[in-house]
This record gives C-alpha cells, sequence and structure tokens, in this order.
C-alpha cells in the first residue's frame, strides 16, 4: 500500500494555517519541512524570523499545530547538526522525524535522541550521495527518503533521473524497507516512482496548488 503524505514549506503561521486546513480533511500525516539557510539554501519558519513566538509556545505547549487534533506532523529537517535542535522540536509534540545523511557527522546522535524519545525516524538522502553512506544506520531507522532532486526546499523542482535510479539500487539492496520519495512527486512522475520502488510518497505543489487537492492526494494513494 502507498502512503502519501502532503509536504509544507512554512513561510509564516498564516500559511501554515492554511495549507494545514486545506489538506485536514483528506490526509492523516502530513510532512513539514524546516530549513535553516545552511544545509538548504532557503530560510523557512521560524529560521526566517517570522511567527518565532508561536514556535516558542508550540515548544512549551502554550499552542498547538493547526489542526492537530486531525493530522499527524513528520518533521522534515533540512538543518545542518539537526541533533542540536531535535529535543525542541521533539517538544512541539511531532509524531515523527526525517533528517538527512549528510548534514551531520553524527548521524547516530540523531538516531539516540528519536530512540529516548520513542519518536519514529527517516534517514534522508540526496541523489548525488553514495548510497553506501546509508549502510550503518538503515536498520536503527524507519524508513529512507530519497530526496528527487539535490535542490532542496521549494516547491516546483523537477525530479532528477538519478533520483530514479538511487530508488532502484535501495529497493533491491533493502527490499524491506520503506522507501519514499520527496520533490517532483506529481500525477506525471508517481507511476514511474512506484514501479522502481517507492512506497512513501511526499508531494507539495502537486497537491497544495491544484484545483482538486483531495483528487491529486487520491489518485497517488491509489497507486500499487
Amino acid at each position: 500500500m502507498i502512503k502519501v503524505l502532503p509536504a509544507i514549506i512554512p513561510v509564516n503561521k498564516i500559511q501554515l494555517e492554511e495549507e494545514m486546513s486545506k489538506i485536514s480533511s483528506f490526509a492523516d500525516f502530513v510532512q513539514i519541512d524546516i530549513a535553516d539557510g545552511t544545509f538548504a539554501p532557503v530560510k523557512t519558519w521560524p529560521y526566517n524570523g517570522r511567527d518565532t513566538e508561536y514556535f516558542e509556545q508550540l515548544k512549551t505547549e502554550m499552542a498547538g499545530w493547526p489542526k492537530w487534533e486531525d493530522v499527524n506532523i513528520e518533521l522534515h529537517m533540512m538543518v545542518a547538526h539537526p541533533e542540536n535542535i531535535l529535543e525542541e522540536w521533539i517538544a512541539t509534540g511531532i509524531s515523527s522525524v526525517v533528517a538527512h545523511i549528510e548534514s551531520t557527522p553524527d548521524f547516530q546522535k540523531v538516531i539516540d535522541i528519536c530512540k529516548s524519545h520513542d519518536i519514529p525516524l527517516g534517514i534522508a538522502i540526496k541523489p548525488s550521495t553514495d548510497i553506501s553512506k546509508l549502510e550503518n544506520f538503515v536498520s536503527q531507522t524507519d524508513f529512507i527518503q530519497v530526496m528527487g532532486s539535490d535542490n532542496i526546499g521549494r516547491h516546483g523542482v523537477d525530479l532528477e533521473n538519478d533520483a530514479v535510479e538511487m530508488i532502484k539500487q535501495l529497493r533491491n539492496k533493502y527490499s524491506q524497507s520503506i522507501i519514499a520519495i520527496d520533490i517532483g512527486v506529481n500525477e506525471d512522475t508517481a507511476e514511474n516512482l512506484v514501479e522502481a520502488g517507492a512506497n512513501k510518497l511526499i508531494s507539495g505543489g502537486a497537491i497544495l496548488n491544484s484545483e482538486d487537492p483531495k483528487g491529486v492526494f487520491e489518485f497517488l494513494s491509489s497507486l500499487n
């Protein structure tokens, strides 16, 4: 069965609320992308300086995520040294985490923090990175997330063929693993991605910018 998660790249609280409302009627999980401007070339909320007080309220449980009653949050950390800020994000009530193998020389610490809080963890990898870097960690994580391009942090980026080939290699090497794909996932590419071996689809602009977000979500979910 294919699991589909809409992806939101929040600029501020208002956009986060609007897009969570848009997907909450049909999706039970969403991937929230955060970027620090160092590991990824863009800065998202709260690292862009907008609505930082809302982030502080989330950490202290004075506020909740939009639509938290209906939608679980998977946090995609496009940041350098995620181990340094992971616990404050866990305090906001997220349900799972994705961190990049390229973002820290101590990925084991990311694993250990997630295990100590009983938080599922996905290990993300760019298509230009050698899959051998995953070898020591795959058995300790819950899924692998292939990025469709090295150009991370933006909606509307085209899927690179190297990413499709990486999915095939990973499916061959880790036959029982959940393999997600993020970037370039839409109605035109999804069938090829599933055929390559992806069984979790992360789709941002294709869902959020559609005139029929629910229809796109249901189409992607129907693939097998």
